[in-house]
């Protein structure tokens, strides 16, 4: 593990514990038919997911951690795992009923290029689910974000802590049809579908 990998695990690790995991619990569950999870990393959604709802599972990575591959979790389950960028899938048009993404934007190098092939591959009736830090509302909270963003880019392996996700998410052709909201705005979570 990099410098920069143990710098944003322990930077998380309190925001896990705080609010990441209930908003796990509420939104993985959610996930069905085949279901592709962009970002996979450690493989933490791995034990959210309601198996019986999933026909079968991609796991995507600009490389999956062996850790992942090697799950108790995905024992007998219909897994595939997939060595490639959100930029560039290689998923057949339309083939995808729910995409999961969750910390993920924050480090892809065009957002709205891995967004448009997201939409490529959902179905049109799919939707995504997603958990997402970004840009804080809160004015204060704004400023200091802002200020240390490009610090924080060098330490934590190119993770913006300032971008607008749920911006990004409807400029790609997303409607949000249900976002939990936060107090500090810190994260955005929640559903979206294609626009019809």
């Amino acid at each position: 593990m990099t410098t920069g990998s143990k710098i944003y695990n322990l930077f998380m690790y309190p925001l896990e514990k705080a609010r990441l995991m209930e908003l796990r619990r509420q939104l993985i569950p959610m996930a069905e038919g085949t279901v592709l999870e962009v970002g996979t990393g450690t493989g933490v959604n791995l034990k959210y997911y309601h198996y019986d709802k999933i026909e079968k599972l991609y796991l995507s990575d600009l490389k999956v951690n062996d850790a992942v591959r090697k799950s108790n979790y995905l024992k007998n389950r219909a897994v595939e795992f997939l060595n490639e960028s959100v930029e560039k899938l290689s998923l057949a048009d339309k083939s995808i009923d729910t995409v999961v993404f969750t910390l993920v934007f924050c480090s892809v190098t065009n957002p709205l290029a891995g967004l448009s092939e997201i939409k490529r591959v959902l179905k049109d009736n799919g939707k995504i689910i997603f958990i997402e830090h970004v840009l804080p509302h809160d004015k204060r909270l704004k400023k200091m974000v802002n200020s240390t963003n490009h610090l924080w880019v060098k330490m934590a392996n190119g993770c913006h802590i300032n971008r607008e996700t749920v911006k990004t998410i409807r400029e790609a052709g997303f409607t949000v049809i249900e976002s939990i909201p936060g107090k500090t705005g810190i994260f955005a979570s929640g559903l979206a579908s294609k626009m019809t």
